[in-house]
């Protein structure tokens, strides 16, 4: 793949791999060369471990998760793996866009730092701390512009959802929870257009949401406590809730994370697997993806 050439991630699973490579090659150079000036910890131990030990330790990078727009990665000293961060690389355009058509808007990753900045400072350890967000470039004629997201490593190990499929639930998360939300409904100096390109990304789902409300309010046979509690109110009650809702969404009195789901929290993995009920030392909960907090 020439570097100046975006990527269709339809035709070829090879270009896929290739084009991670090459990110992950950019990931670790601008990490390198940029740590050093920075006046994070981590960053300057890490900067030390690269540049001043005798180990010949290196950087090094492992990819978590890739999505359409962007690429999350395990960034660690190969000698002192303790020495690590979290890092996203994300794209102005999705990577399976040729004709970059679907654009996206890395003004939400600026928006991500700058809340998860304020709500680390006030949360108690229940937000991560983000270290950088740097401006990177890839490629020639054909410049792709991208945003680099660094945040300490979280102390929480995996997905809260773990706990809710094994069907025995930490009670100690709960707090920590509702604190950290607490927080940052309570944050009172706030832009009040704050992330506002997001919105129409909800408001558009809006109408999907009022359609499977309605449907679970008028459930025969309730396949889950959520259908049965609609059907409870009724289908006249259900949706009075969900208008009054919808009628709401644009009022700007708070700051919302707007994506607080068992998949966006991180607690501590279980001490075995044969006790599910054996849970971490520390009742860790860890809430992340901030990308679509807004007011």
């Amino acid at each position: 793949m020439a570097d100046d050439k975006i990527i269709n991630y339809n035709l070829s699973g090879d270009l896929i791999e290739e084009d991670k490579h090459k990110k992950k090659i950019l990931l670790v150079k601008t990490i390198s060369s940029r740590c050093a000036s920075s006046s994070r910890d981590i960053l300057q131990k890490i900067s030390h471990s690269i540049c001043d030990s005798d180990d010949g330790s290196k950087l090094n990078a492992t990819v978590l998760c890739g999505g359409a727009t962007n690429f999350s990665y395990k960034v660690f000293i190969d000698k002192h793996p303790e020495l690590c961060v979290f890092a996203m690389l994300c794209f102005e355009y999705a990577l399976w866009n040729l004709e970059r058509t679907a654009h996206y808007n890395l003004q939400r990753v600026e928006n991500e730092y700058k809340i998860m900045k304020d709500v680390s400072s006030k949360s108690k350890g229940c937000v991560v701390t983000p270290l950088a967000c740097w401006d990177v470039k890839q490629g020639g004629v054909n410049m792709i512009n991208m945003k680099l997201f660094v945040t300490e490593w979280s102390k929480g190990d995996e997905q809260f959802c773990n706990q809710f499929i094994d069907g025995v639930v930490d009670p100690r998360i709960a707090p920590h929870i509702v604190d950290t939300l607490a927080t940052l409904n309570n944050i009172k100096d706030f832009d009040p257009d704050f992330n506002k390109l997001v919105k129409p990304c909800i408001r558009s789902i809006n109408e999907h949401m009022k359609a499977v409300a309605r449907a679970a309010s008028q459930a025969k046979d309730p396949s889950d406590r959520t259908e049965a509690f609609c059907v409870s109110l009724g289908k006249e009650v259900t949706m009075k809730i969900m208008d009054e809702y919808v009628a709401k969404f644009d009022q700007r009195d708070c700051l919302c994370h707007y994506d607080s789901h068992v998949f966006n929290i991180l607690v501590e993995a279980k001490q075995t697997i044969e006790e599910l009920e054996d849970f971490g030392p520390n009742g860790t909960m860890v809430l992340c993806d901030w990308e679509m907090a807004m007011v």
